[in-house]
């Protein structure tokens, strides 16, 4: 990025005023800014300039707020409004979701079994109502996954700029149920501190009820047809909260390795083996 593509503080952009820059991406910077009448802060991304493939670029912007505006949920950042700068670089004013993120709030330590499976659970909901609208995140990772304690719904999911949907002329095909590999991976981590291996979830957290181990074991299936759909993890995370409860308690010591924010791709030739146990159906 060039240094005169950087937006100084107390600019105007549309009905929004620039208060800070957070971070620079491959395709634009995200600033934090407020609406000039409403009490509203918003994440403002604005696309780079100065490039031989900018049309692309604004391409990709547009379209992810194209893409965001046609999901409705509270776990989804909404899209406030977008324009044109006078230098032609499209910007975008998404929701802030304020809150930690899992990748921050458990970089040395592992979380309760009772944070685990109500995450699997409204994550899951989240990703639901994302897959049935054809729309595959793609790039769901601890540091995507936002908590946000004092919204109505606990979770957000961010980093949506790489989601595609179902019919994408894409050259890597696309599966609803990579996000549900993926899911697994933070779910894993968060309860046992490493990355998946050979060893079942059970093997690695013996603390761990089985109907979870099962869920968790099942969504890290190398074969995405053998992986449950977002909305079967819902269900059974939503029988798991209910009925194990009192199981629920306490989280096993560990201490996880650095590294938890990088992308996990599911196996595609070989890969390890997940035993698969059978649990009760929600």
């Amino acid at each position: 990025m060039k240094s005169t593509d950087r937006i100084p503080p107390t600019t105007r952009i549309g009905d929004y005023v620039v208060v800070a820059e957070l971070a620079s991406e491959d395709v634009g910077t995200v600033y934090e800014a407020t609406h000039v009448v409403l009490p509203r802060r918003v994440l403002l991304k604005v696309m780079h300039g100065g490039s031989g493939w900018q049309r692309s670029m604004a391409i990709a912007v547009l379209r992810e707020a194209c893409l965001l505006e046609a999901l409705s949920h509270p776990g989804i950042p909404r899209v406030y409004e977008c324009g044109v700068l006078p230098d032609k670089r499209p910007w975008t004013a998404f929701e802030m979701m304020d809150g930690t993120t899992i990748a921050d709030l458990h970089r040395n330590s592992t979380m309760s079994l009772v944070d685990v499976v109500t995450m699997l659970r409204d994550v899951a909901d989240l990703l639901h109502h994302a897959h049935g609208r054809g729309v595959v995140h793609r790039q769901l990772t601890a540091a995507a996954l936002v908590r946000t304690p004092d919204r109505a719904f606990p979770y957000a999911v961010t980093g949506w700029q790489h989601a595609l949907t179902l019919d994408t002329n894409s050259r890597v095909p696309l599966d609803i149920r990579d996000d549900v590999f993926a899911l697994g991976v933070v779910a894993f981590r968060a309860l046992t501190g490493a990355m998946p291996d050979m060893l079942t979830t059970a093997q690695m957290c013996p603390a761990v009820p089985a109907e979870l181990s099962a869920l968790i074991d099942q969504m890290l299936a190398t074969e995405p047809v053998a992986r449950p759909t977002s909305a079967e993890v819902r269900e059974r995370a939503r029988w798991l909260a209910a009925t194990l409860e009192p199981l629920l308690m306490e989280a096993p010591r560990w201490t996880p390795p650095h590294g938890l924010d990088r992308p996990i791709r599911p196996p595609t030739n070989g890969g390890f083996e997940i035993r698969i146990s059978r649990t009760r159906s929600s």
